[in-house]
């Protein structure tokens, strides 16, 4: 519309100049180097015009010759700057599709195109891992690390090299460069704390992990389990060699997060070496207080060796009073009622967890010791038998032959720094293994039961399947079987 309007305008002006010239004719003089000539006005204003036409037409030319050859350099220069980007982008593709081959040569020819060497090095990399060419890869990282501005990404594309390769020290090497220079390069705390953890270095492990929660790198609840599980397990390592040290890193473990079991069962162990048992027994109590656990009554049961059974009983009584509606703690009563005789008790504390389903091969052994205690040996023989099919639970009273808790090895303290550490949970190695699946639980647990009852299978003894019962979803109550027979 705007346009439409200059257009009617101008054709206005035009009509409006040409009738005044028509209507105001003049004549134009002219004299140059003798020559003279006298023109009408409009026809020499018309001349003029058309003079300055080709004037501007002719400078406008030289112009174009002029500047031609550094527009050519420019269009070609612009011409290789897309094609450079074109060979990028299909060489990022490629990589990204897993095609190495195609990503190397596109890659290369980039290179060729594009006046960035960083970019074009980065990209020769990326394109040669998707090849599976290490060296190469390795080869463009190094270089990178001349440049100040890509030295950072040349740690980490070495790094995860090294990682690949299970490089555990040049992982951190390159991580440890990395981690030092830059604030915000989370991957550096992560790849430089897995690599100090995948070689038990638990002291150069606590270092990074202290600067990493400085940083806000992790989160501080994390960063504390995480810590007593690394002081844990650098306890046990200089527990023979520096005990003093052992002792402050299992204690220090227990304060950074009082509900881990194997920080609280080596202090306390430690600290009865050293003869201080208050403190060991303090460091149980405070663990079972926040998150009882069968290892902890085991430890806080033979805390003196000198105790009588009486004794004993009565300070595994005050344990689970510290927390008494768990789950630990009530089968921890039942347990000490069946090691006491005392059936009733332990039959109004076990019924409840019979009759949710399921129930665990370590239920039917406890269920197996009460009947026997009650003198119902048909009753205890079924729950030994449904204990074979149960599903199976980690009791934690079996971890060590030798009667130690959480004997776990490298590997394991490695994998419990992330399970308790990220997810709050234990691991116990040989449940996982099913290294127990071949124990009899309930006949181990009817062992120890009180001396006046009979094992109803000695150990010689073989028994024939077929002369044992159906095995029923539910045991049922005592004296059912013999009803059910009779009417029968």
């Amino acid at each position: 519309m705007i346009r439409l309007i200059l257009a009617v305008a101008f054709a206005i002006f035009t009509a409006a100049l040409g009738a005044f010239l028509a209507l105001n004719p003049g004549t134009a003089q002219f004299q140059f180097l003798g020559w003279q000539a006298e023109l009408p006005f409009v026809v020499a204003a018309g001349g003029i015009i058309v003079f300055a036409f080709l004037f501007l037409v002719i400078w406008w030319l030289v112009f174009i010759l002029w500047t031609s050859p550094d527009k050519l350099r420019a269009y070609n220069k612009r011409r290789q700057r897309e094609k450079g980007y074109d060979a990028l982008e299909r060489a990022l593709i490629a990589s990204a599709a897993g095609e190495g081959e195609a990503a190397v040569r596109q890659a290369a020819r980039a290179d060729a195109l594009l006046e960035r060497p960083a970019l074009s090095r980065l990209l020769a990399a990326r394109a040669a891992e998707a090849a599976g060419n290490v060296e190469g890869a390795e080869a463009h990282y190094e270089a990178l690390l001349e440049d100040p501005k890509t030295r950072l990404v040349a740690r980490r594309g070495l790094a995860q090299l090294a990682h690949d390769r299970g490089d555990h020290r040049d992982t951190a090497l390159h991580a440890r460069d990395a981690f030092d220079r830059s604030r915000d390069a989370h991957w550096a705390f992560e790849a430089l704390f897995d690599a100090q953890l995948a070689e038990a270095r638990w002291d150069d492990a606590l270092e990074t992990l202290a600067e990493g929660e400085r940083r806000k790198q992790v989160g501080a609840d994390r960063a504390a389990r995480r810590r007593a599980v690394l002081l844990t397990a650098s306890a046990l390592a200089c527990e023979t060699t520096e005990p003093a040290k052992a002792r402050d890193n299992a204690d220090t473990a227990c304060r950074a997060a009082p509900g881990f079991a194997p920080a609280a069962t080596l202090a306390a162990r430690l600290m009865v070496l050293a003869r201080r048992h208050k403190r060991a027994s303090d460091l149980l109590e405070t663990a079972w207080a926040t998150a009882p656990h069968p290892a902890l009554a085991r430890a806080y049961r033979d805390l003196r060796k000198s105790d009588t059974r009486a004794r004993r009983a009565e300070r595994i009584k005050g344990l689970a009073a510290l927390k008494p509606d768990h789950r630990e703690s009530k089968l921890l009563l039942v347990q000490a009622a069946l090691d006491d005789g005392d059936a009733r008790f332990a039959r109004s504390l076990l019924d409840p967890f019979l009759n949710d389903a399921p129930v665990s091969a370590r239920l039917c052994a406890l269920a197996a010791r009460l009947a026997r205690l009650e003198g119902e040996d048909e009753q205890a023989r079924r729950w030994m038998t449904r204990a074979a099919h149960a599903p199976a639970e980690a009791d934690w009273s079996d971890m060590d032959p030798d009667g130690r808790a959480f004997p776990y090895d490298e590997t394991d303290w490695i994998r419990m720094v992330y399970v308790f550490g990220d997810e709050n949970r234990l691991i116990h190695p040989r449940y996982e293994r099913f290294e127990g699946a071949i124990e009899a639980v309930p006949e181990t647990a009817l062992l120890d039961a009180p001396k006046k009852a009979p094992r109803f299978v000695e150990p010689a003894q073989t028994v024939d399947p077929s002369d044992l019962p159906r095995l029923p979803d539910d045991p049922g109550v005592p004296g059912e079987d013999e009803e059910d027979g009779r009417a029968a």
